[in-house]
Protein backbone atom coordinates (compact mmCIF):
# COMPACT_ATOMS: atom_id res chain seq x y z
CA UNK A 1 0.00 0.00 0.00
CA UNK A 2 1.42 3.60 -1.03
CA UNK A 3 0.71 6.04 1.64
CA UNK A 4 -0.18 9.78 1.03
CA UNK A 5 0.17 13.27 3.04
CA UNK A 6 -0.66 16.28 2.34
CA UNK A 7 -0.69 19.36 3.92
CA UNK A 8 -3.73 21.40 3.33
CA UNK A 9 -4.05 23.75 6.08
CA UNK A 10 -6.17 26.45 5.26
CA UNK A 11 -10.06 26.40 3.74
CA UNK A 12 -12.33 24.65 2.22
CA UNK A 13 -12.35 26.27 -1.45
CA UNK A 14 -8.24 25.45 -1.59
CA UNK A 15 -8.96 21.75 -0.30
CA UNK A 16 -12.04 21.17 -2.99
CA UNK A 17 -9.07 22.43 -5.74
CA UNK A 18 -6.60 19.88 -4.50
CA UNK A 19 -9.68 16.87 -4.93
CA UNK A 20 -8.91 16.67 -8.76
CA UNK A 21 -5.35 15.34 -7.58
CA UNK A 22 -6.61 12.84 -4.48
CA UNK A 23 -9.31 11.23 -6.93
CA UNK A 24 -7.02 10.81 -10.03
CA UNK A 25 -4.67 9.14 -7.18
CA UNK A 26 -6.99 7.30 -6.41
CA UNK A 27 -8.44 5.80 -9.57
CA UNK A 28 -4.63 5.39 -10.53
CA UNK A 29 -3.56 3.39 -7.15
CA UNK A 30 -6.36 1.38 -6.08
CA UNK A 31 -3.94 0.61 -3.27
CA UNK A 32 -3.67 4.05 -1.60
CA UNK A 33 -4.00 5.45 1.61
CA UNK A 34 -4.69 9.36 1.59
CA UNK A 35 -3.97 10.97 4.35
CA UNK A 36 -4.90 15.28 5.02
CA UNK A 37 -3.81 17.06 7.54
CA UNK A 38 -6.37 19.94 7.96
CA UNK A 39 -7.03 23.12 9.77
CA UNK A 40 -9.60 24.18 11.75
CA UNK A 41 -11.43 25.63 8.99
CA UNK A 42 -11.47 22.50 6.62
CA UNK A 43 -11.42 19.64 8.94
CA UNK A 44 -14.72 19.11 9.41
CA UNK A 45 -15.69 19.44 5.83
CA UNK A 46 -12.89 17.15 4.81
CA UNK A 47 -13.82 14.72 7.17
CA UNK A 48 -16.99 13.51 5.01
CA UNK A 49 -14.93 14.23 1.94
CA UNK A 50 -14.69 10.98 -0.83
CA UNK A 51 -10.88 10.17 -1.68
CA UNK A 52 -9.56 10.97 1.97
CA UNK A 53 -8.66 8.10 4.21
CA UNK A 54 -7.89 10.44 6.77
CA UNK A 55 -7.60 13.39 8.39
CA UNK A 56 -5.75 14.83 11.21
CA UNK A 57 -6.09 18.48 12.21
CA UNK A 58 -2.97 20.09 12.77
CA UNK A 59 -2.13 20.45 16.29
CA UNK A 60 -1.70 23.54 18.22
CA UNK A 61 -0.15 23.47 22.00
CA UNK A 62 3.41 21.99 22.36
CA UNK A 63 2.02 18.36 23.95
CA UNK A 64 0.06 17.99 20.76
CA UNK A 65 3.12 18.84 17.83
CA UNK A 66 5.08 16.73 19.68
CA UNK A 67 2.90 13.64 19.30
CA UNK A 68 2.07 14.87 15.99
CA UNK A 69 6.19 15.18 15.17
CA UNK A 70 6.52 11.61 17.10
CA UNK A 71 3.39 9.96 14.93
CA UNK A 72 5.28 11.09 11.25
CA UNK A 73 8.79 10.33 12.38
CA UNK A 74 7.54 6.46 13.26
CA UNK A 75 5.98 5.95 9.83
CA UNK A 76 7.28 6.24 6.25
CA UNK A 77 5.41 7.49 3.16
CA UNK A 78 5.00 7.25 -0.71
CA UNK A 79 4.36 10.69 -1.43
CA UNK A 80 4.25 14.38 0.87
CA UNK A 81 2.70 17.18 -1.00
CA UNK A 82 2.88 20.78 0.88
CA UNK A 83 -0.31 22.19 -0.81
CA UNK A 84 -1.03 24.83 1.43
CA UNK A 85 2.49 26.62 1.22
CA UNK A 86 2.70 27.64 4.35
CA UNK A 87 5.96 27.36 6.67
CA UNK A 88 4.26 25.27 9.45
CA UNK A 89 3.74 22.46 6.88
CA UNK A 90 7.30 22.92 5.43
CA UNK A 91 9.03 22.48 9.23
CA UNK A 92 6.45 19.39 9.78
CA UNK A 93 7.35 17.87 6.31
CA UNK A 94 11.43 18.05 6.50
CA UNK A 95 10.99 15.38 9.45
CA UNK A 96 9.12 12.94 7.40
CA UNK A 97 10.45 9.94 5.24
CA UNK A 98 9.24 9.43 1.67
CA UNK A 99 9.88 8.50 -1.52
CA UNK A 100 8.73 11.54 -3.49
CA UNK A 101 8.17 15.02 -1.23
CA UNK A 102 6.64 18.59 -3.27
CA UNK A 103 6.20 21.80 -2.52
CA UNK A 104 3.57 24.29 -3.84
CA UNK A 105 4.96 28.02 -2.90
CA UNK A 106 4.16 31.43 -3.90
CA UNK A 107 7.45 32.60 -2.19
CA UNK A 108 10.88 32.53 -4.11
CA UNK A 109 12.81 32.61 -0.95
CA UNK A 110 11.65 29.01 -0.39
CA UNK A 111 11.84 27.84 -4.40
CA UNK A 112 15.64 29.10 -4.32
CA UNK A 113 16.99 27.81 -0.42
CA UNK A 114 14.62 24.16 0.13
CA UNK A 115 15.07 22.47 -3.40
CA UNK A 116 17.56 20.30 -1.81
CA UNK A 117 14.75 19.18 0.31
CA UNK A 118 11.99 18.23 -2.04
CA UNK A 119 11.96 16.38 -5.28
CA UNK A 120 10.24 19.00 -6.59
CA UNK A 121 8.77 22.71 -5.81
CA UNK A 122 6.30 24.40 -7.71
CA UNK A 123 6.75 27.98 -7.65
CA UNK A 124 3.42 29.90 -8.39
CA UNK A 125 4.79 32.38 -11.05
CA UNK A 126 6.19 29.38 -12.93
CA UNK A 127 2.65 27.80 -13.40
CA UNK A 128 -0.15 28.29 -15.73
CA UNK A 129 -2.48 27.32 -13.48
CA UNK A 130 -2.97 25.36 -10.74
CA UNK A 131 -4.54 22.55 -12.48
CA UNK A 132 -1.44 21.96 -14.70
CA UNK A 133 0.53 22.06 -11.71
CA UNK A 134 -1.54 19.17 -10.43
CA UNK A 135 -1.36 17.01 -13.64
CA UNK A 136 2.71 17.51 -13.76
CA UNK A 137 2.73 16.24 -10.09
CA UNK A 138 0.48 12.98 -11.34
CA UNK A 139 2.69 12.29 -14.27
CA UNK A 140 5.75 12.71 -12.02
CA UNK A 141 4.05 10.00 -10.04
CA UNK A 142 3.04 7.54 -12.74
CA UNK A 143 -0.44 8.50 -11.75
CA UNK A 144 -3.07 9.48 -14.65
CA UNK A 145 -5.68 12.19 -15.16
CA UNK A 146 -9.01 11.47 -16.71
CA UNK A 147 -12.14 14.27 -17.26
CA UNK A 148 -13.99 12.64 -14.92
CA UNK A 149 -11.88 13.22 -12.08
CA UNK A 150 -12.60 16.65 -12.19
CA UNK A 151 -16.33 15.54 -10.87
CA UNK A 152 -15.20 15.68 -7.70
CA UNK A 153 -18.25 15.81 -5.43
CA UNK A 154 -20.44 13.02 -5.43
CA UNK A 155 -24.47 14.04 -5.98
CA UNK A 156 -25.67 10.77 -4.24
CA UNK A 157 -23.42 11.90 -0.72
CA UNK A 158 -24.46 15.59 -1.49
CA UNK A 159 -27.95 14.62 -1.84
CA UNK A 160 -28.30 12.42 1.12
CA UNK A 161 -27.98 15.48 3.74
CA UNK A 162 -31.49 16.24 5.05
CA UNK A 163 -32.49 19.78 3.20
CA UNK A 164 -36.29 20.63 1.97
CA UNK A 165 -36.11 21.11 -1.40
CA UNK A 166 -39.12 19.36 -2.44
CA UNK A 167 -41.11 22.16 -3.51
CA UNK A 168 -38.11 22.93 -6.17
CA UNK A 169 -38.19 22.79 -9.68
CA UNK A 170 -35.52 24.11 -11.69
CA UNK A 171 -34.20 26.60 -10.18
CA UNK A 172 -31.20 28.95 -10.05
CA UNK A 173 -28.65 29.56 -6.74
CA UNK A 174 -27.20 33.50 -6.21
CA UNK A 175 -25.13 32.79 -3.34
CA UNK A 176 -25.42 36.63 -1.20
CA UNK A 177 -22.88 36.90 1.19
CA UNK A 178 -20.36 39.18 2.91
CA UNK A 179 -18.16 39.58 -0.56
CA UNK A 180 -21.38 41.40 -2.24
CA UNK A 181 -21.40 43.74 0.97
CA UNK A 182 -18.29 46.72 0.56
CA UNK A 183 -17.47 46.88 4.40
CA UNK A 184 -17.60 42.97 5.38
CA UNK A 185 -15.05 42.05 2.91
CA UNK A 186 -11.62 43.31 1.01
CA UNK A 187 -12.61 47.37 1.20
CA UNK A 188 -9.94 47.74 -1.44
CA UNK A 189 -12.29 45.52 -4.00
CA UNK A 190 -14.87 47.17 -6.24
CA UNK A 191 -17.94 48.01 -4.52
CA UNK A 192 -21.10 46.13 -6.00
CA UNK A 193 -23.09 46.36 -3.06
CA UNK A 194 -26.36 46.94 -4.35
CA UNK A 195 -28.22 50.74 -4.00
CA UNK A 196 -31.00 49.80 -1.63
CA UNK A 197 -33.30 46.74 -0.58
CA UNK A 198 -35.95 47.49 -2.58
CA UNK A 199 -33.70 47.69 -5.56
CA UNK A 200 -31.91 44.28 -4.37
CA UNK A 201 -35.90 42.61 -4.44
CA UNK A 202 -36.31 43.79 -8.19
CA UNK A 203 -33.48 42.42 -9.17
CA UNK A 204 -33.75 38.75 -8.20
CA UNK A 205 -37.22 39.33 -9.83
CA UNK A 206 -36.23 40.58 -12.97
CA UNK A 207 -33.70 37.18 -12.99
CA UNK A 208 -37.20 35.27 -12.51
CA UNK A 209 -38.99 36.93 -15.19
CA UNK A 210 -36.27 36.52 -17.57
CA UNK A 211 -35.20 32.71 -17.25
CA UNK A 212 -38.67 31.07 -16.32
CA UNK A 213 -37.18 29.90 -13.41
CA UNK A 214 -37.69 29.17 -9.27
CA UNK A 215 -34.69 31.45 -7.85
CA UNK A 216 -32.74 30.29 -4.59
CA UNK A 217 -30.73 32.92 -2.35
CA UNK A 218 -28.40 31.50 -0.43
CA UNK A 219 -26.55 33.37 2.52
CA UNK A 220 -23.22 33.63 4.27
CA UNK A 221 -22.45 33.73 8.08
CA UNK A 222 -23.19 37.38 8.67
CA UNK A 223 -26.47 39.11 8.22
CA UNK A 224 -27.07 42.64 6.26
CA UNK A 225 -29.89 44.75 5.89
CA UNK A 226 -30.82 43.00 2.16
CA UNK A 227 -31.05 39.40 3.61
CA UNK A 228 -33.16 40.92 6.62
CA UNK A 229 -35.41 42.90 4.03
CA UNK A 230 -36.11 39.87 2.68
CA UNK A 231 -36.89 37.96 5.21
CA UNK A 232 -39.48 40.62 6.11
CA UNK A 233 -40.99 40.68 3.09
CA UNK A 234 -41.28 36.68 2.54
CA UNK A 235 -43.21 34.05 3.99
CA UNK A 236 -41.62 31.71 6.94
CA UNK A 237 -41.92 28.47 4.77
CA UNK A 238 -39.34 25.85 6.91
CA UNK A 239 -37.47 26.75 9.74
CA UNK A 240 -34.76 29.28 7.98
CA UNK A 241 -36.25 29.04 4.51
CA UNK A 242 -38.59 31.83 3.34
CA UNK A 243 -40.59 32.10 0.03
CA UNK A 244 -42.02 34.83 -2.03
CA UNK A 245 -44.30 34.36 -4.91
CA UNK A 246 -44.00 35.78 -8.48
CA UNK A 247 -46.69 34.99 -10.65
CA UNK A 248 -46.30 30.98 -10.86
CA UNK A 249 -42.51 31.19 -9.54
CA UNK A 250 -40.91 31.63 -6.35
CA UNK A 251 -37.89 33.36 -4.60
CA UNK A 252 -36.54 31.22 -1.93
CA UNK A 253 -34.45 32.40 0.99
CA UNK A 254 -32.58 29.69 2.76
CA UNK A 255 -30.94 31.31 5.77
CA UNK A 256 -27.67 30.54 7.33
CA UNK A 257 -26.95 27.50 5.71
CA UNK A 258 -24.16 24.96 6.69
CA UNK A 259 -21.54 24.15 3.54
CA UNK A 260 -22.70 20.85 3.06
CA UNK A 261 -26.51 22.12 3.13
CA UNK A 262 -25.54 24.54 0.64
CA UNK A 263 -23.57 21.82 -1.53
CA UNK A 264 -27.01 20.31 -1.65
CA UNK A 265 -28.50 23.62 -3.14
CA UNK A 266 -26.31 23.83 -5.88
CA UNK A 267 -25.99 20.35 -6.70
CA UNK A 268 -29.66 20.28 -7.49
CA UNK A 269 -29.32 23.77 -8.87
CA UNK A 270 -29.10 24.79 -12.82
CA UNK A 271 -26.65 27.79 -12.26
CA UNK A 272 -24.84 29.21 -9.62
CA UNK A 273 -23.98 33.19 -9.47
CA UNK A 274 -21.51 34.27 -6.89
CA UNK A 275 -18.63 35.96 -5.88
CA UNK A 276 -15.83 33.94 -6.25
CA UNK A 277 -14.46 31.63 -3.10
CA UNK A 278 -15.55 28.23 -2.10
CA UNK A 279 -19.32 27.87 -3.31
CA UNK A 280 -17.89 28.48 -6.86
CA UNK A 281 -15.58 25.36 -6.46
CA UNK A 282 -18.49 23.17 -5.52
CA UNK A 283 -20.31 24.45 -8.80
CA UNK A 284 -16.89 23.43 -10.48
CA UNK A 285 -16.83 19.78 -9.04
CA UNK A 286 -20.63 19.96 -10.16
CA UNK A 287 -19.83 20.21 -13.60
CA UNK A 288 -22.73 23.17 -13.04
CA UNK A 289 -22.94 27.07 -15.30
CA UNK A 290 -21.36 29.23 -12.58
CA UNK A 291 -21.24 33.30 -13.04
CA UNK A 292 -18.45 34.28 -11.06
CA UNK A 293 -17.58 37.62 -9.57
CA UNK A 294 -14.45 38.31 -8.95
CA UNK A 295 -12.60 41.77 -8.57
CA UNK A 296 -10.29 42.67 -11.35
CA UNK A 297 -7.15 42.72 -9.31
CA UNK A 298 -7.54 39.08 -9.11
CA UNK A 299 -7.44 38.59 -12.53
CA UNK A 300 -4.40 36.40 -12.92
CA UNK A 301 -5.00 34.47 -9.41
CA UNK A 302 -8.20 33.30 -10.24
CA UNK A 303 -7.64 32.56 -14.07
CA UNK A 304 -5.01 30.17 -12.41
CA UNK A 305 -7.28 28.37 -9.70
CA UNK A 306 -10.38 28.21 -12.27
CA UNK A 307 -8.63 26.60 -15.66
CA UNK A 308 -10.27 23.87 -15.15
CA UNK A 309 -13.98 24.99 -14.42
CA UNK A 310 -16.29 24.07 -17.32
CA UNK A 311 -19.21 26.52 -18.29
CA UNK A 312 -17.74 29.36 -16.73
CA UNK A 313 -18.47 32.81 -17.10
CA UNK A 314 -16.42 35.77 -15.01
CA UNK A 315 -18.01 38.72 -14.35
CA UNK A 316 -15.61 41.54 -12.71
CA UNK A 317 -16.48 43.70 -9.66
CA UNK A 318 -17.82 47.18 -10.88
CA UNK A 319 -20.41 49.24 -9.86
CA UNK A 320 -24.18 47.18 -8.69
CA UNK A 321 -26.10 47.82 -12.26
CA UNK A 322 -23.46 47.06 -14.53
CA UNK A 323 -23.04 43.58 -12.57
CA UNK A 324 -26.64 43.26 -12.47
CA UNK A 325 -26.68 43.91 -16.45
CA UNK A 326 -23.69 41.36 -17.33
CA UNK A 327 -25.35 38.53 -14.99
CA UNK A 328 -28.54 39.24 -16.71
CA UNK A 329 -26.46 38.76 -20.30
CA UNK A 330 -25.42 35.33 -19.20
CA UNK A 331 -28.66 33.87 -18.48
Amino acid sequence: MNKYVFFRTDRIGDFLMSSILFKSIKNSDHKSKITIIASKKNFEYIKNAEFVDEVILFPENFIQKFLFYLKFFLNKYYLVGILDGKKRSIYFSFIVRSKYKFLFTYKKFYFLSLKFFYTRIFLDENCTSKFDEIKTLLNYIGCSFAEQNLNTISYEKVNNLKLNISTLDKFLIIHFDEKWIFNDYITSFKSIEPPNEKFFLEFLETIVLKTGMNLVVSTGSKQNKYINFLKKNFKLFDENIYFYNLLSKKIYLYDNLSFPQLEKLISNSDTLIACHGAPSHVGAGLNKKIIDIVDLSKKNFILKWTAHFRNHNIIYRDGFINVQNKILSFL
